[in-house]
C-alpha cells in the first residue's frame, strides 16, 4: 500500500506514507540502531510494556524488529510473538533476528494493507509503537488490532510523532476501543464491549 504525500518533511517523518521507501527504511533502521547502541532506547521502551511470560503478543508495525528479541525472551517458551509489518524489509529483519538468536517462538507476518494473516482473538497484548502517526485510515488499523486481541486483552498505542490529543481523537473516532488508562508513553485500551480499568 503506497499512499500520497505532500512534502519532503512528510516523507522523512512518515506522515502520509504508510509504506516508506526502502532508502528511508534503511535510514530509520540505522538511526534506531545508534539510539539502541548508545542509549539502550529499545530495551527501555520495551520495559514499559505490560508483556509477561506465557503471553501471546503482537508487535504490529514492527519496523526494524528492534523489540523482537526482548519480546521473545519475555514471553518465554510458553508464549508466542507475532511480528507484523507492511514493509518487506521489516519482515526480512524479523527473519534475520529469528535465525541469529534462535527465536523459535517468533513468527513474521507480512501485512496486506490493513489486514494480516493472524487468527481472530489470539493475542493477550497488541502493541503499535512509533507508527500510529503514519496511518492514513486509523479506524481500519484499529479494527484489525481489535480483531486480533482477546476479549480480556489490551492494545497499547504509542503516539509516535503526533500530539497525544491526536492519538486520542483517532482512537475515540474508531468507536471500537475504550481508553483504560494513559501514561507518558502509551495509551492503553481494551475492546469497547469489555469493562475497562478505571483511569490511572
Amino acid at each position: 500500500m503506497t499512499t500520497s504525500h505532500t512534502s519532503t518533511g512528510n516523507r522523512i517523518s512518515g506522515h502520509g506514507r504508510e509504506n516508506i521507501p526502502n532508502l528511508f527504511f534503511k535510514m530509520m533502521t540505522f538511526l534506531m540502531k545508534l539510539s539502541d547502541l548508545f542509549a539502550g532506547q529499545s530495551e527501555r521502551n520495551f520495559s514499559r510494556l505490560p508483556v509477561k511470560e506465557g503471553q501471546i503478543v503482537v508487535d504490529y508495525g514492527c519496523g526494524p524488529a528492534r523489540y523482537i528479541k526482548d519480546a521473545s525472551e519475555t514471553v518465554g517458551s510458553s508464549g508466542r510473538v507475532f511480528a507484523v509489518d507492511i514493509h518487506p524489509m521489516a519482515i526480512r529483519n524479523v527473519k534475520r533476528k529469528i535465525d541469529k538468536y534462535g527465536l523459535s517462538n517468533v513468527e513474521a507476518i507480512q501485512a496486506d494493507g490493513y489486514t494480516c494473516a493472524i487468527p481472530n482473538r489470539i493475542a493477550d497484548v497488541v502493541y503499535a509503537l512509533d507508527m500510529f502517526h503514519m496511518i492514513e485510515q486509523p479506524t481500519q488499523l484499529i479494527r484489525e488490532l481489535a480483531r486480533i486481541v482477546m476479549y480480556h486483552g489490551i492494545i497499547v498505542i504509542e503516539d509516535g510523532h503526533q500530539p497525544r490529543a491526536k492519538t486520542l481523537e483517532k482512537i475515540n473516532n474508531s468507536g471500537l476501543l475504550c481508553i483504560c488508562r494513559e501514561n507518558k508513553h502509551h495509551v492503553i485500551c481494551k475492546l469497547k464491549e469489555t469493562k475497562c480499568l478505571p483511569p490511572a
